[in-house]
């Protein structure tokens, strides 16, 4: 299955700069640690840091697309054996 990587910027920054209020930061489903970088990558509701979203099996940075079997994240080449 086919999931695009969505890049979003950091949904905090903008409140910041008018006064808001700052929603609760974003946990790195890689590393479990809050996502304090200008973006970040969302995959299946899920955020990451962009060092951290890397392939299952290769440990390859995944960077335009990912495929997801089992909770795991995989490029193409290992997802497809």
């Amino acid at each position: 299955m086919l999931h695009d990587i969505k890049v979003e910027a950091d949904p905090g920054s903008l409140d910041l700069l008018t006064g808001g209020a700052s929603p609760q930061q974003a946990v790195c489903e890689g590393c479990s640690r809050i996502i304090s970088d200008r973006f970040l990558m969302r995959v299946n509701d899920t955020s990451w840091h962009e060092r951290c979203l890397q392939c299952s099996a290769c440990q390859q940075p995944l960077t335009n697309t990912c495929y997801s079997r089992d909770t795991r994240l995989y490029c193409r080449a290992d997802y497809q054996q």
